[in-house]
């Protein structure tokens, strides 16, 4: 039988309450002959290569540290930290032991993400071969921590009377980004002089939902449930005087009335976002409405199927694949971007911009709007 290749290692958690690692194959190996190839592949993988199951606990929220640490929110409030090298080449998964089991939230964790920065040595060093140690997380009692794995419990940075239901590390800002109250969005900073503080980089209409900051720019991502998916510059909130903008991607809509879903589009930068007016009509809907019935305005009254559930930006394969955004919808919708940008009067710091578009699409025409 033949030795199937593998793209690498998927994680994730499940309804009953696991945590398994599965290999995923080379699509060229797993592609029948006679297959349509403007179709996608399905594969069953039967069984995972790992199987972690924690004793009156379930898996909730997970993030690697690296190809080989990851760490593990569990609905108890406790945060796991696993080492699966020796276990995925010795496949002993059943007896695997987290390497760190620290109690840091009161209720179920929602969500965590790492530092990824190498800790520093008693001298002030960066111990850059080292794994990082550092998590930033968010939990259902509504408290944000910064966790290191070196000490027995977590560090409150702020409480909030919401669900944190998203958390991303940004190394551009500085720090983790997490939601605060008033559906704001805020970046904190790990600075041991500055922990704790932060700044607020946008306030959606709607309740966050996902956040995604990228490896490679400083652009972070935002879903929000009033179906909008933002985006903004990180760095552009540092800087004192010059405006400070925000990118609304694309807005989804729904109608009651017809069962259709409506994407806009081609939204102006916004210097502020503001708030929404919740006014009431009889029929406790929508503030305006336009002549097919779909809603123009933006209340607190949003269909469940628009809200923008996941956003994520691509850090996997290098600087060509930055500009990718995939967000995904409550209705099962989900959609791929391309945001490139523009440099400022077309001109960029080395090279040309006509070189640039070459190395990114190659013989292929580019367009830009």
């Amino acid at each position: 039988m033949k030795r199937l290749r593998k793209l690498g290692i998927l994680a994730g958690t499940f309804e009953d309450g696991s945590l398994s690692i599965y290999a995923v194959p080379d699509p060229v190996d797993v592609t029948p002959q006679n297959h349509n190839h403007s179709q996608p592949v399905f594969v069953r993988l039967p069984e995972p290569l790992l199987r972690i199951e924690l004793e009156d606990t379930s898996c909730w929220t997970l993030d690697w540290a690296n190809s080989e640490v990851i760490a593990v929110g569990c609905t108890n409030g406790n945060l796991a930290v696993y080492n699966i090298r020796q276990a995925l080449d010795t496949g002993d998964g059943p007896n695997i032991f987290p390497t760190h089991l620290l109690t840091v939230h009161q209720s179920a964790f929602r969500a965590l993400a790492w530092i990824r920065i190498p800790p520093v040595s008693g001298s002030g060093t960066p111990m850059t071969t080292e794994d990082p140690t550092v998590i930033a997380s968010g939990g259902y009692d509504g408290v944000e921590c910064l966790t290191d794995i070196r000490e027995p419990q977590g560090n409150v940075m702020n409480r909030t009377r919401d669900v944190i239901n998203s958390v991303t590390y940004s190394p551009y800002a500085g720090g983790p980004i997490m939601i605060d109250h008033d559906n704001s969005v805020k970046a904190y900073s790990v600075s041991p002089t500055m922990l704790g503080r932060g700044h607020v980089l946008l306030e959606p209409n709607g309740p966050v939902w996902s956040v995604s900051g990228s490896d490679y720019h400083p652009q972070l991502a935002v879903g929000s449930a009033d179906g909008a998916c933002l985006t903004t510059n990180t760095l552009r909130a540092t800087r004192r005087g010059g405006p400070f903008f925000v990118h609304k991607i694309f807005q989804l809509d729904y109608s009651r009335n017809t069962g259709e879903f409506r994407m806009l589009e081609h939204f102006l930068p916004q210097e502020s976002q503001e708030k929404p007016t919740n006014t009431k009509l009889k029929d406790n809907t929508q503030a305006r409405k336009d002549e097919d019935g779909v809603a123009t305005g933006s209340t607190g009254v949003w269909p469940p199927e628009v809200g923008i559930h996941r956003v994520a930006w691509n850090s996997a394969n290098g600087l060509g694949g930055a500009p990718w955004l995939a967000s995904a919808t409550a209705s099962g919708l989900c959609r791929i971007d391309w945001l490139l940008g523009r440099w400022i009067k077309d001109k960029v710091p080395y090279g040309s911009v006509e070189a640039i578009r070459q190395d990114i699409v190659g013989s292929g025409e580019y367009e830009s709007d």
